[in-house]
């Protein structure tokens, strides 16, 4: 009897280590690529096939007034309480001219960039720097019962 309890108990602590898969961002193996063409097809193609962007580039491309959009698909992978690990990833980078035609698409496999670690550094200010005193007593005669003074 004793070694069925232990049996469930040794399952449910093993089912805890099974890893969780999560799809976020566009399913790639619905998504049609080969319909968007180079210099021929438009902004609205590309909305009607992928839907609109996710991101965008907050820039133009150098040079010309051109933007970019990226569709990024990422697939991850958590065991138990420790953090996701992305096990595989897709972005796919269009770029729109001006006259919303598209002049380039680029898709890059797998995990790429770096990690950036936060400057510890800090930017100095100026502007106000207050002080207690001037705080409590930094208002005293500035507003008064007549409500004609107060209108400054």
């Amino acid at each position: 009897m004793k070694s069925k309890k232990y049996l469930w108990i040794l399952a449910i602590v093993l089912s805890g280590c099974y890893p969780t898969i999560d799809h976020r961002g566009f399913n790639p193996e619905e998504v049609h690529f080969e319909k968007i063409k180079v210099d021929v097809s438009t902004k609205e193609n590309v909305e009607d096939i992928l839907g609109s962007p996710p991101t965008t580039s907050l820039f133009p491309v150098e040079g010309k007034n051109w933007t970019n959009w990226y569709y990024v698909y990422r697939k991850t992978e958590t065991v138990s309480f420790y953090s996701p690990k992305i096990v595989d990833q897709l972005v796919v980078k269009i770029t729109i001219d001006n006259n919303d035609i598209v002049r380039g698409m680029e898709a890059q496999k797998g995990i790429q960039g770096e990690k950036i670690k936060a400057s510890s550094e800090r930017t100095p200010t100026s502007g106000y720097e207050s002080s207690l005193m001037k705080d409590i007593f930094g208002n005293f005669g500035k507003y008064s019962l007549d409500p004609k003074k107060n209108d400054k």
